[in-house]
């Protein structure tokens, strides 16, 4: 009987089905295993399990795992099987990094493919006495930045040393890779071509160094194919001392299979691809990381957890693993500041359990505990669009019960200036939506048009499909939208691509996803000509008219009662500002009505604050000369409406 590493990888379906079983699914499998076959479980995580098993052959280990699959969820497919022969992991240096692949990479499956197919023909290259070929097996990644291209150099560097590939290096340690980015010349940590070679004839280099990935994004800017070519046409005298893994973002097939053709055309290649990493792929560090710290989570913290992903991603400035680091880290601080206070409270502590209350305040709570329609009660101004809101929500529960009727579209299109509530109100369009059995979660995703757009050809269509990806069963607020597209054509292709992805996107999730995309009218009315199918998938319009200046005023007024005790002079000084203000000013593109509200709001209430931290004063009340002093700022004093006086006093 031989030894044997065996990976199951699942399906996204089957991830997301099972998410609550904490790994549960691996167990289970468990229990179909033949006796002979020995079975153990190495590791069970959302997306994958590992099993150690004892068979004749490789074809009879398979046999026996999709037996056992099959008996444990009959007509459930998991998405493959990687298996490598293994020994003991404790003296054998080669089974050691081979289990360390197998359990460790999330996310990676193509990378683990790669590596099993590598393990499989070493012995036959051997026979041959062809080692020089692994040498000269090159590879093109596609993983986007802060994915673990680090880590999978390293492993690929590591399994080559332990089944001498290559030699190890003269430091004796058990990896030898590095990693540069290319560039247009030498700075800012980029190598130009020139330096780039320089570094790689370095004999010490060629002695310590086995794998290099080398960054080559800079010649998917414009056309630098014939660049291309001749960076990698100088290392082909270098592929006897170096096993190269290049670099590029996640780009769709097309824009991919061109660099793959430019590269293969001068040297071997096999490529690897590593999609945009789903929420349970990114959960999976997260509790790696958590369980280094010795925390046990509880599924529990999940929701919260990847609430918070989720808003690290808002700003579209996401950096995969890094951002989850960063979020594992915010947590074990927050638990360890939760074990201190029940501690010096005389309240009983468990160090090493994580629940839900142990990290509260994770995420920027944005539900109150209002419904829907009451949030929408609470807003001023918005009469006539509450009435719309009811008769679609009507609509759609209709034809839900109904087999007969079509579910109708509900993709949105906002019209309106800046500040007029069209963020709000689809905020409180997906609470209603998830309280009525509409949408699954009813969570809320905001972007602005630019962000759907990436930096390369081939790239925009992954970020959009990864951007809707994690809006399934939720609101995709997009502004600014019609910033994807104009009439005169300054703009390039990128906007075009994204808006050609949403309506695919908007087409196959119709029932499963509420995408409101939200503008001034005249420029919302241009983006309806870049594809004739955009119109017809956002049937809704909602038009968001500018705010009254008694509406204004209420609304300053609202956020003061909210959150302050104040004088009666406030109430008086701060409605004789709003009906003063230019009829011009409110009219105008600049005016951003309630964000302009909220502006001075926050402002006199600071002004508040500090008068009172200065006196000693802990009890803030604001007053009149509180909001004079805030609204003589020149940001607000200019807004008031001049008073032309004819003839002389």
């Amino acid at each position: 009987m031989t030894d044997f590493i065996a990976r199951i990888a699942l399906t996204q379906q089957f991830s997301k089905d099972h998410e609550g079983d904490l790994g549960g699914f691996a167990a289970k499998v468990m229990e179909y295993f033949p006796e002979e076959a020995e079975a153990v479980l190495e590791i069970g995580r959302f997306t994958y399990a590992c099993y150690l098993l004892k068979a004749e052959t490789k074809s009879e280990c398979r046999w026996f795992l999709e037996q056992a699959w099959e008996k444990a969820f009959p007509g459930e497919p998991f998405a493959e099987i990687q298996i490598s022969e293994i020994g003991d992991v404790e003296t054998d240096g080669k089974s050691k990094y081979t289990k360390g692949i197998y359990t460790n990479f999330y996310g990676m499956d193509d990378f683990v493919r790669r590596i099993t197919e590598l393990l499989e023909r070493l012995p036959y290259i051997r026979e041959l006495g062809a080692e020089d070929v692994i040498k000269k097996q090159n590879y093109l990644c596609a993983i986007d930045s802060g994915c673990g291209f680090s880590t999978l150099i390293s492993g690929l560097s590591t399994v080559l040393i332990a089944h001498e590939v290559f030699p190890k290096p003269e430091d004796g340690t058990d990896y030898a890779y590095a990693e540069f980015v290319m560039g247009a010349e030498e700075k800012n940590g980029h190598f130009d071509e020139d330096s780039a070679i320089d570094l790689l004839r370095d004999e010490d280099n060629k002695k310590n160094l086995h794998v290099i990935g080398i960054d080559i994004s800079y010649f998917l800017e414009g056309n630098k194919t014939d660049e291309l070519r001749r960076f990698v046409r100088r290392l082909e005298d270098l592929q006897r001392d170096y096993v190269f893994v290049f670099r590029i973002p996640f780009l769709e097939k097309k824009a991919f299979d061109e660099i793959r053709t430019v590269l293969s055309d001068m040297m071997l290649l096999e490529t690897i691809q590593i999609p945009p990493y789903s929420d349970l792929c990114l959960m999976e560090f997260l509790w790696e990381n958590l369980n280094k710290a010795k925390l046990m989570p509880d599924v529990a913290i999940n929701e919260m957890a990847i609430e918070k992903i989720h808003q690290e991603k808002m700003d579209g400035r996401f950096y995969g693993y890094k951002s989850v680091e960063k979020i594992a880290n915010e947590i074990i601080l927050r638990k360890i500041a939760d074990n201190a206070r029940k501690k010096a409270e005389g309240a009983e502590v468990d160090p090493f359990t994580l629940n839900p209350e142990d990290i509260a305040g994770l995420v920027h709570e944005e539900r109150g505990k209002a419904t829907g329609y009451a949030a929408l009660a609470e807003l001023i101004g918005m009469e006539d669009i509450t009435v719309r809101i009811r008769e679609i929500i009507a609509q759609i529960k209709v034809a839900m019960a109904n087999e007969k009727l079509d579910r109708p579209s509900i993709h949105m299109r906002f019209t309106g200036a800046p500040g007029t509530g069209k963020t709000t109100v689809a905020r409180i369009i997906g609470q209603i939506m998830r309280e009525e059995g509409i949408l699954r979660k009813g969570a809320f995703f905001e972007y602005s048009g630019r962000d759907l757009v990436a930096e390369y050809v081939g790239q925009t269509a992954v970020k959009t499909s990864t951007i809707c990806r994690d809006s399934y069963g939720s609101v995709l607020f997009i502004d600014e939208a019609y910033s994807l597209y104009t009439e005169d054509h300054s703009n390039n292709d990128f906007g075009k691509e994204a808006i050609t992805t949403l309506i695919s996107e908007m087409e196959n999730h119709r029932d499963d996803m509420l995408v409101v995309m939200a503008g001034y009218t005249d420029e919302m009315e241009t983006l309806m000509k870049a594809n004739p199918g955009i119109r017809s998938r956002m049937p809704v319009i909602l038009h968001f008219p500018n705010y009254s200046k008694k509406q204004l005023f209420d609304i300053f007024m609202l956020m003061v009662r909210k959150h302050f005790a104040f004088d009666p002079g406030l109430e008086e000084e701060s409605h004789k500002y709003f009906m003063a203000l230019s009829d011009k000013y409110l009219e105008s593109k600049e005016f951003a009505n309630a964000r302009f509200v909220r502006n001075l709001y926050e402002r006199t209430w600071s002004k508040a604050a500090l008068r009172c931290s200065l006196a000693g004063v802990s009890n803030i009340v604001l007053t009149r000369e509180d909001f004079i002093a805030a609204s003589g700022e020149k940001e607000f004093n200019e807004k008031i409406e001049v008073q032309k006086v004819v003839g002389f006093k």
